[in-house]
Protein backbone atom coordinates (compact mmCIF):
# COMPACT_ATOMS: atom_id res chain seq x y z
CA UNK A 1 0.00 0.00 0.00
CA UNK A 2 1.25 3.45 -0.68
CA UNK A 3 2.06 5.86 1.98
CA UNK A 4 1.81 9.27 1.86
CA UNK A 5 3.61 11.68 4.20
CA UNK A 6 1.71 14.94 4.99
CA UNK A 7 2.07 18.28 6.86
CA UNK A 8 -0.89 19.70 8.73
CA UNK A 9 -0.96 23.25 9.28
CA UNK A 10 -2.91 24.45 12.18
CA UNK A 11 -3.10 28.56 13.03
CA UNK A 12 -2.43 29.95 16.72
CA UNK A 13 -5.82 30.58 17.59
CA UNK A 14 -5.68 30.99 21.64
CA UNK A 15 -7.10 27.83 23.45
CA UNK A 16 -8.91 28.96 26.61
CA UNK A 17 -8.61 27.99 29.69
CA UNK A 18 -11.65 25.46 30.46
CA UNK A 19 -11.87 26.64 34.69
CA UNK A 20 -14.42 29.08 34.03
CA UNK A 21 -13.06 30.82 31.45
CA UNK A 22 -16.00 32.37 30.24
CA UNK A 23 -15.78 34.80 33.14
CA UNK A 24 -19.66 33.78 34.05
CA UNK A 25 -20.90 33.86 37.73
CA UNK A 26 -23.73 31.16 37.37
CA UNK A 27 -26.75 32.21 39.77
CA UNK A 28 -26.48 28.40 41.36
CA UNK A 29 -28.68 28.22 44.27
CA UNK A 30 -27.71 24.69 45.76
CA UNK A 31 -24.72 24.83 48.11
CA UNK A 32 -22.06 23.46 45.98
CA UNK A 33 -22.08 22.23 42.10
CA UNK A 34 -19.69 21.41 39.36
CA UNK A 35 -19.88 20.58 35.67
CA UNK A 36 -17.17 18.49 34.03
CA UNK A 37 -16.64 17.73 30.44
CA UNK A 38 -16.79 13.54 30.93
CA UNK A 39 -13.97 12.62 28.14
CA UNK A 40 -11.39 15.20 29.19
CA UNK A 41 -12.75 16.13 32.98
CA UNK A 42 -11.76 19.52 32.52
CA UNK A 43 -13.73 21.55 35.08
CA UNK A 44 -16.29 24.38 33.12
CA UNK A 45 -17.76 25.67 36.49
CA UNK A 46 -17.72 25.13 40.03
CA UNK A 47 -19.05 26.37 43.30
CA UNK A 48 -17.47 25.25 46.70
CA UNK A 49 -16.32 21.79 44.37
CA UNK A 50 -13.81 20.87 46.95
CA UNK A 51 -16.38 21.46 50.76
CA UNK A 52 -17.36 18.25 52.31
CA UNK A 53 -20.52 17.35 52.12
CA UNK A 54 -23.37 14.63 52.27
CA UNK A 55 -24.06 13.09 49.47
CA UNK A 56 -27.26 10.80 50.08
CA UNK A 57 -27.91 8.21 47.45
CA UNK A 58 -25.72 9.57 45.04
CA UNK A 59 -23.48 7.09 47.18
CA UNK A 60 -24.92 4.26 45.27
CA UNK A 61 -23.41 5.42 42.00
CA UNK A 62 -20.37 4.45 43.67
CA UNK A 63 -21.75 0.89 44.92
CA UNK A 64 -23.18 0.13 41.46
CA UNK A 65 -19.62 0.43 39.77
CA UNK A 66 -17.82 -1.68 42.01
CA UNK A 67 -20.02 -4.17 42.04
CA UNK A 68 -20.17 -4.31 38.12
CA UNK A 69 -16.49 -4.57 37.71
CA UNK A 70 -16.12 -6.57 40.72
CA UNK A 71 -19.03 -9.29 40.36
CA UNK A 72 -20.50 -11.51 38.00
CA UNK A 73 -23.87 -10.12 36.98
CA UNK A 74 -25.30 -13.71 37.05
CA UNK A 75 -24.76 -14.82 40.61
CA UNK A 76 -27.27 -14.84 42.38
CA UNK A 77 -27.68 -12.77 45.62
CA UNK A 78 -29.26 -14.28 48.80
CA UNK A 79 -31.07 -11.46 50.59
CA UNK A 80 -30.31 -11.13 54.26
CA UNK A 81 -32.93 -9.95 56.71
CA UNK A 82 -31.03 -7.05 57.47
CA UNK A 83 -31.09 -6.02 53.64
CA UNK A 84 -34.61 -6.90 53.61
CA UNK A 85 -35.50 -4.29 56.51
CA UNK A 86 -33.24 -1.58 55.25
CA UNK A 87 -35.17 2.03 56.14
CA UNK A 88 -35.79 4.33 53.12
CA UNK A 89 -36.64 3.67 49.73
CA UNK A 90 -36.89 0.03 48.48
CA UNK A 91 -37.45 -2.56 46.13
CA UNK A 92 -39.03 -4.74 48.37
CA UNK A 93 -36.89 -7.82 48.32
CA UNK A 94 -37.43 -10.37 50.84
CA UNK A 95 -35.26 -12.39 53.41
CA UNK A 96 -33.87 -15.60 51.14
CA UNK A 97 -35.12 -14.43 48.01
CA UNK A 98 -32.30 -14.76 45.67
CA UNK A 99 -32.23 -12.53 42.46
CA UNK A 100 -29.11 -11.86 40.19
CA UNK A 101 -26.72 -9.14 41.20
CA UNK A 102 -26.99 -7.76 37.75
CA UNK A 103 -31.03 -6.99 38.75
CA UNK A 104 -30.35 -5.64 42.28
CA UNK A 105 -27.57 -3.00 40.85
CA UNK A 106 -30.08 -2.04 38.23
CA UNK A 107 -32.87 -1.88 40.79
CA UNK A 108 -30.89 0.31 42.46
CA UNK A 109 -29.84 2.60 40.39
CA UNK A 110 -33.35 3.46 38.94
CA UNK A 111 -35.53 2.56 41.98
CA UNK A 112 -32.77 3.65 44.70
CA UNK A 113 -33.11 0.56 47.05
CA UNK A 114 -31.22 0.54 50.20
CA UNK A 115 -32.51 -2.99 50.50
CA UNK A 116 -30.92 -3.70 47.11
CA UNK A 117 -27.63 -1.92 48.69
CA UNK A 118 -26.93 -3.35 51.21
CA UNK A 119 -27.89 -7.11 49.71
CA UNK A 120 -25.14 -6.18 47.26
CA UNK A 121 -22.64 -4.62 49.87
CA UNK A 122 -23.28 -8.31 51.68
CA UNK A 123 -22.56 -10.40 48.42
CA UNK A 124 -19.29 -8.56 47.40
CA UNK A 125 -17.80 -8.73 50.60
CA UNK A 126 -19.35 -11.06 52.79
CA UNK A 127 -20.49 -8.05 55.23
CA UNK A 128 -21.65 -3.91 54.92
CA UNK A 129 -18.56 -3.06 57.47
CA UNK A 130 -16.07 -5.01 54.65
CA UNK A 131 -17.30 -3.89 51.61
CA UNK A 132 -17.38 -0.44 53.02
CA UNK A 133 -13.57 -0.58 53.48
CA UNK A 134 -13.34 -2.50 49.74
CA UNK A 135 -15.22 0.37 48.16
CA UNK A 136 -13.28 3.35 49.89
CA UNK A 137 -9.80 1.61 48.58
CA UNK A 138 -11.36 0.92 45.09
CA UNK A 139 -12.56 4.86 45.51
CA UNK A 140 -8.88 5.91 46.46
CA UNK A 141 -6.49 3.70 44.35
CA UNK A 142 -8.93 3.12 40.85
CA UNK A 143 -10.41 6.35 41.06
CA UNK A 144 -7.84 8.31 42.25
CA UNK A 145 -9.85 10.43 44.86
CA UNK A 146 -8.97 11.31 48.36
CA UNK A 147 -11.97 13.50 49.77
CA UNK A 148 -14.64 11.00 50.04
CA UNK A 149 -15.33 8.49 52.63
CA UNK A 150 -18.36 6.60 52.62
CA UNK A 151 -19.52 4.71 55.93
CA UNK A 152 -22.36 2.23 53.65
CA UNK A 153 -23.41 1.56 50.49
CA UNK A 154 -26.63 3.24 50.09
CA UNK A 155 -26.11 7.15 51.18
CA UNK A 156 -28.40 7.02 54.91
CA UNK A 157 -27.30 9.61 56.98
CA UNK A 158 -23.97 9.05 58.47
CA UNK A 159 -21.92 12.44 59.89
CA UNK A 160 -18.79 10.60 58.80
CA UNK A 161 -20.76 9.60 54.80
CA UNK A 162 -18.55 12.60 53.38
CA UNK A 163 -17.70 13.35 50.04
CA UNK A 164 -17.59 16.67 47.25
CA UNK A 165 -18.92 17.70 44.00
CA UNK A 166 -15.84 17.40 42.50
CA UNK A 167 -15.15 13.71 43.82
CA UNK A 168 -18.66 12.79 42.65
CA UNK A 169 -18.37 14.10 39.14
CA UNK A 170 -14.97 12.28 38.98
CA UNK A 171 -17.14 8.95 40.25
CA UNK A 172 -19.18 9.52 37.68
CA UNK A 173 -16.57 10.10 34.62
CA UNK A 174 -14.94 6.79 36.09
CA UNK A 175 -18.14 5.06 36.19
CA UNK A 176 -19.66 6.16 32.66
CA UNK A 177 -16.50 4.84 30.83
CA UNK A 178 -17.94 1.36 31.55
CA UNK A 179 -21.00 0.55 29.30
CA UNK A 180 -23.04 -1.80 31.26
CA UNK A 181 -23.12 1.07 34.37
CA UNK A 182 -23.81 3.51 30.82
CA UNK A 183 -27.18 1.36 30.40
CA UNK A 184 -28.25 1.23 34.02
CA UNK A 185 -27.83 4.71 34.55
CA UNK A 186 -29.52 6.02 31.36
CA UNK A 187 -32.58 3.18 31.92
CA UNK A 188 -36.34 4.98 32.54
CA UNK A 189 -37.74 1.88 33.41
CA UNK A 190 -37.38 -1.61 34.73
CA UNK A 191 -39.64 -4.39 34.66
CA UNK A 192 -39.46 -6.08 38.11
CA UNK A 193 -40.66 -9.15 39.35
CA UNK A 194 -39.99 -10.27 43.16
CA UNK A 195 -41.29 -12.75 46.05
CA UNK A 196 -44.25 -9.66 46.26
CA UNK A 197 -43.95 -7.02 44.06
CA UNK A 198 -44.78 -7.53 40.26
CA UNK A 199 -44.03 -3.89 39.02
CA UNK A 200 -42.13 -1.42 36.49
CA UNK A 201 -39.79 0.31 38.09
CA UNK A 202 -39.51 4.03 37.05
CA UNK A 203 -36.36 5.86 37.25
CA UNK A 204 -36.61 8.80 39.91
CA UNK A 205 -34.57 11.44 37.84
CA UNK A 206 -37.18 13.56 36.36
CA UNK A 207 -35.03 14.95 33.48
CA UNK A 208 -34.57 11.80 32.38
CA UNK A 209 -38.00 10.27 32.38
CA UNK A 210 -38.89 13.38 30.61
CA UNK A 211 -41.00 15.13 33.41
CA UNK A 212 -38.39 17.71 32.63
CA UNK A 213 -37.29 17.31 29.50
CA UNK A 214 -33.62 18.20 28.34
CA UNK A 215 -32.27 17.73 25.34
CA UNK A 216 -29.31 15.28 25.06
CA UNK A 217 -30.00 13.55 28.90
CA UNK A 218 -28.17 10.11 29.24
CA UNK A 219 -28.39 9.47 32.70
CA UNK A 220 -29.07 10.52 36.17
CA UNK A 221 -29.41 9.47 39.91
CA UNK A 222 -31.16 11.54 42.79
CA UNK A 223 -30.61 12.16 46.17
CA UNK A 224 -32.36 13.20 49.42
CA UNK A 225 -31.95 13.04 53.30
CA UNK A 226 -32.89 16.24 55.22
CA UNK A 227 -28.50 16.59 55.70
CA UNK A 228 -27.92 16.58 52.70
CA UNK A 229 -31.16 18.49 50.91
CA UNK A 230 -31.36 17.69 47.55
CA UNK A 231 -28.31 16.11 45.89
CA UNK A 232 -28.54 15.27 41.76
CA UNK A 233 -26.17 13.99 39.26
CA UNK A 234 -26.90 13.84 35.39
CA UNK A 235 -25.36 13.51 32.22
CA UNK A 236 -25.92 14.45 28.98
CA UNK A 237 -24.18 14.30 25.35
CA UNK A 238 -24.98 16.36 22.49
CA UNK A 239 -22.69 15.70 19.62
CA UNK A 240 -19.04 14.72 20.66
CA UNK A 241 -19.55 16.59 23.89
CA UNK A 242 -20.06 14.59 26.63
CA UNK A 243 -21.10 16.77 30.10
CA UNK A 244 -21.33 15.58 34.12
CA UNK A 245 -22.89 17.87 36.27
CA UNK A 246 -23.51 17.47 40.28
CA UNK A 247 -25.73 20.27 42.18
CA UNK A 248 -25.63 19.57 46.24
CA UNK A 249 -27.83 20.36 48.81
CA UNK A 250 -30.39 22.41 46.90
CA UNK A 251 -33.27 23.26 48.78
CA UNK A 252 -35.64 21.70 46.54
CA UNK A 253 -35.76 19.32 43.80
CA UNK A 254 -37.03 22.31 41.73
CA UNK A 255 -33.75 24.03 42.64
CA UNK A 256 -31.40 21.18 42.08
CA UNK A 257 -32.81 20.51 38.59
CA UNK A 258 -32.95 23.88 37.44
CA UNK A 259 -29.51 24.42 38.93
CA UNK A 260 -28.82 21.25 36.46
CA UNK A 261 -30.19 22.96 33.61
CA UNK A 262 -28.09 26.25 34.23
CA UNK A 263 -24.97 24.09 34.41
CA UNK A 264 -25.04 21.91 31.00
CA UNK A 265 -26.73 25.11 28.91
CA UNK A 266 -23.22 26.81 30.45
CA UNK A 267 -21.41 23.95 29.23
CA UNK A 268 -22.99 23.34 25.72
CA UNK A 269 -23.24 26.96 25.23
CA UNK A 270 -19.40 27.84 25.71
CA UNK A 271 -17.31 24.82 25.42
CA UNK A 272 -16.56 22.27 22.92
CA UNK A 273 -14.58 19.16 23.10
CA UNK A 274 -11.51 18.09 21.02
CA UNK A 275 -9.36 14.80 20.67
CA UNK A 276 -5.79 14.11 19.26
CA UNK A 277 -5.97 11.01 17.95
CA UNK A 278 -4.44 7.61 18.77
CA UNK A 279 -1.76 6.75 16.88
CA UNK A 280 -0.81 10.75 15.96
CA UNK A 281 2.80 11.30 15.73
CA UNK A 282 4.59 14.23 17.64
CA UNK A 283 7.59 15.33 17.46
CA UNK A 284 9.89 16.90 20.33
CA UNK A 285 11.11 20.85 20.15
CA UNK A 286 14.18 19.82 18.68
CA UNK A 287 12.81 17.14 16.20
CA UNK A 288 15.13 14.67 17.58
CA UNK A 289 12.18 12.42 19.07
CA UNK A 290 8.96 11.48 17.83
CA UNK A 291 6.14 10.10 19.71
CA UNK A 292 3.16 8.17 18.61
CA UNK A 293 0.02 8.15 20.79
CA UNK A 294 -0.72 4.91 22.61
CA UNK A 295 -4.18 6.90 23.72
CA UNK A 296 -6.88 8.98 22.92
CA UNK A 297 -5.86 12.68 24.53
CA UNK A 298 -8.65 14.52 24.96
CA UNK A 299 -9.17 18.38 25.95
CA UNK A 300 -12.08 21.18 26.02
CA UNK A 301 -12.03 24.88 24.27
CA UNK A 302 -14.12 27.06 24.09
CA UNK A 303 -16.46 27.45 21.02
CA UNK A 304 -15.37 30.59 19.88
CA UNK A 305 -11.45 29.09 19.91
CA UNK A 306 -9.26 26.56 18.82
CA UNK A 307 -6.20 24.80 20.00
CA UNK A 308 -2.70 25.55 20.06
CA UNK A 309 -0.45 23.02 21.18
CA UNK A 310 3.42 22.96 22.04
CA UNK A 311 5.61 19.85 22.19
CA UNK A 312 8.87 20.47 24.33
CA UNK A 313 12.42 19.21 24.12
CA UNK A 314 11.44 16.90 26.97
CA UNK A 315 8.45 15.76 25.28
CA UNK A 316 5.24 17.66 27.43
CA UNK A 317 2.99 18.05 25.39
CA UNK A 318 1.28 21.67 26.15
CA UNK A 319 -2.07 23.24 25.33
CA UNK A 320 -1.75 26.77 24.66
CA UNK A 321 -4.15 29.97 26.00
CA UNK A 322 -4.07 33.69 23.85
CA UNK A 323 -1.44 34.91 26.35
CA UNK A 324 1.22 31.96 25.61
CA UNK A 325 0.25 30.37 28.86
CA UNK A 326 0.25 26.54 29.04
CA UNK A 327 -3.76 25.69 30.55
CA UNK A 328 -2.63 21.69 30.15
CA UNK A 329 -0.66 19.45 29.13
CA UNK A 330 0.12 15.70 28.32
CA UNK A 331 3.45 13.85 29.50
CA UNK A 332 4.20 12.09 26.08
CA UNK A 333 6.24 9.64 27.49
CA UNK A 334 3.47 8.08 29.70
CA UNK A 335 0.78 8.04 26.52
CA UNK A 336 3.13 7.10 23.69
CA UNK A 337 6.10 4.97 22.00
CA UNK A 338 9.06 7.32 21.75
CA UNK A 339 11.84 6.77 18.81
CA UNK A 340 14.35 8.68 17.87
CA UNK A 341 13.52 10.69 15.11
CA UNK A 342 13.84 9.99 11.16
CA UNK A 343 12.63 12.22 9.01
CA UNK A 344 12.03 11.50 5.00
CA UNK A 345 14.25 13.20 2.57
CA UNK A 346 11.41 15.09 1.15
CA UNK A 347 10.43 16.69 4.11
CA UNK A 348 12.46 19.91 4.98
CA UNK A 349 11.91 21.31 7.99
CA UNK A 350 13.29 25.15 7.30
CA UNK A 351 10.23 25.53 4.56
CA UNK A 352 6.67 25.43 4.32
CA UNK A 353 6.04 26.26 0.26
CA UNK A 354 2.84 27.50 -1.04
CA UNK A 355 1.77 24.59 -3.48
CA UNK A 356 2.05 22.27 0.30
CA UNK A 357 -0.15 25.01 1.81
CA UNK A 358 -2.42 25.24 -1.28
CA UNK A 359 -2.66 21.24 -1.25
CA UNK A 360 -3.21 20.83 2.87
CA UNK A 361 -6.15 23.35 1.95
CA UNK A 362 -7.85 20.17 0.06
CA UNK A 363 -7.47 17.95 2.50
CA UNK A 364 -10.30 16.46 4.39
CA UNK A 365 -10.78 16.20 7.84
CA UNK A 366 -8.63 13.60 9.58
CA UNK A 367 -6.19 13.09 6.84
CA UNK A 368 -3.64 14.79 8.68
CA UNK A 369 -2.63 15.09 12.54
CA UNK A 370 -0.70 17.27 14.11
CA UNK A 371 1.84 19.01 16.41
CA UNK A 372 4.98 20.57 15.98
CA UNK A 373 5.35 23.93 16.34
CA UNK A 374 7.34 26.13 13.52
CA UNK A 375 7.63 29.39 11.83
CA UNK A 376 6.76 29.27 8.04
CA UNK A 377 8.69 32.28 5.74
CA UNK A 378 5.43 32.86 4.93
CA UNK A 379 4.60 34.11 8.71
CA UNK A 380 1.86 31.82 9.55
CA UNK A 381 3.05 30.59 12.89
CA UNK A 382 2.32 26.61 12.26
CA UNK A 383 2.27 22.99 14.08
CA UNK A 384 3.49 20.54 11.80
CA UNK A 385 4.00 17.01 12.19
CA UNK A 386 3.67 13.30 9.79
CA UNK A 387 0.91 11.67 9.56
CA UNK A 388 1.43 8.20 8.03
CA UNK A 389 -2.17 6.22 7.23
Amino acid sequence: MKKFFFIFILALIPFASTTVSAESDLPLNSEAGIIIDAKSGNVLYEKNMKKSMYPASLTKIATAIYAIEHGDPNELVTVSKKAAEADGSSVFIEPGEEIELSKLIAGMLINSGNDAAIAIAEHMSGSEKLFMEDLNEFLRKEVNISDTHFTNPHGLFDKDHVTTASDLAKITQYAMKNETFREYFGKKNLPWEVETWDTTLITHHKMLKGELPYKGITGGKTGFVSQSGYTLISTATRGEQDLIAVTLKAPSDKVAYSDTELLFNYGFENFKSGKIDKKSKLYSADYSNTYTLNEDLFYTHLISDQPSLKTSNDGILSIMNQEGEAIESFDLKTVADVRNTVLPASIKKETIDDELLNFMSHLKDGEASSFLLKKSPHGIRSVAALYIP
